[in-house]
């Protein structure tokens, strides 16, 4: 019977259960796993992501120690995504302190190109993702439907972009406050998926203007099997640009008000304007085996 490493860890977060969760299997470069099993374990483990790591360039038993290079993929419980930051970040976390990785940096071989993470003192992290900034949305009655199920209501002065790359939708409302955000019981209803759907939205980001951080935000993603996620890498790379329009910062405080809840830090601008870099902490709370026929 297969044995995998599996290690869960905590993203953007000092202390276990807060921040999000990613659980991490080390995949050697010689023992791959079809798609079926991949994703049967990513629905197994149900919760946001699953990710699965395999060294690329070096083979043998040391290659996760070695290796500077891995190949990274996300999976949901129901789809593979695009990109992930907590995962990612979660995954250099593993193979530092899980793995015995010898590297200061790692890179990821991913479905959005070459990313890059470092490993910094206290278990803090700082990675690149690839800038997606959003553009203003068409206010069509779909994009009225998704609005007025995520904040209650929708209005005209509320301001709605999305992003070209990962189709993320962000709704801001100037009139709401950082606590009306983490107040928000949205209708994830079978009227905002469909809505959602024929827009070729694949999350939701809703965000205000904070009093202790820059802005803080919410992400809903039922397209991809996930009612919310709790504090979300990849919405960075949005809502970067988005905040920095304006506030006229290039460097972001952010806190995403989820129930578990999450810091992060932003800076726009990054490698030529084409990346934004993000700082985060992770721990790990679960390290074992994974078995299956």
């Amino acid at each position: 019977m297969p044995q995998y490493r599996i290690v869960t860890v905590d993203a953007f977060t000092k202390v276990a259960f807060k921040g999000n969760q990613a659980a991490i299997v080390a995949v050697p470069s010689d023992s791959p796993i079809d798609d079926d099993t991949v994703q049967a374990i990513a629905a197994e483990m149900n919760i946001s992501e699953t990710a699965f790591i395999t060294p690329l360039m070096l083979q043998g038993p040391d290659e996760f120690q070695q290796s500077r290079v891995f190949g990274l993929r996300w999976f949901t419980p129901t789809c593979e995504v695009k990109l992930c930051g907590h995962a990612t970040l979660a995954a250099a976390h593993a193979l530092k302190y899980e793995l015995g990785n010898e590297h200061e940096e790692v890179y990821f071989e991913t479905a959005s190109g070459t990313l890059l993470v470092y490993s910094g003192p206290y278990n803090s992290y700082n990675m690149s993702l690839p800038v997606d900034p959003p553009a203003p949305m068409p206010v069509t009655d779909d994009v009225k439907t998704i609005v007025a199920n995520i904040l209650g209501e929708y209005k005209p002065s509320v301001q709605v972009a999305i992003s070209p790359s990962l189709r993320y939708m962000v709704v801001y409302d100037p009139a709401k406050a950082a606590e009306d955000i983490a107040q928000l019981e949205p209708m994830l209803s079978p009227e905002l998926v469909a809505a959602g759907k024929r827009e070729n939205v694949i999350g939701v980001i809703v965000t205000a203007k904070s009093s202790s951080h820059d802005f803080c935000s919410r992400f809903f993603a039922p397209w991809c099997g996930i009612n919310e996620d709790p504090v979300t890498g990849s919405a960075y790379t949005v809502l970067g640009p988005f905040w920095q329009e304006r506030l006229g910062k290039k460097s972001l405080k952010a806190y995403q008000c989820s129930k578990r809840g999450g810091e992060i830090h932003v800076q726009t601008e990054f490698n030529d304007d084409m990346d934004v870099a993000i700082d985060g902490y992770a721990v790990t709370v679960v390290s074992g085996t994974i078995n299956f026929n």
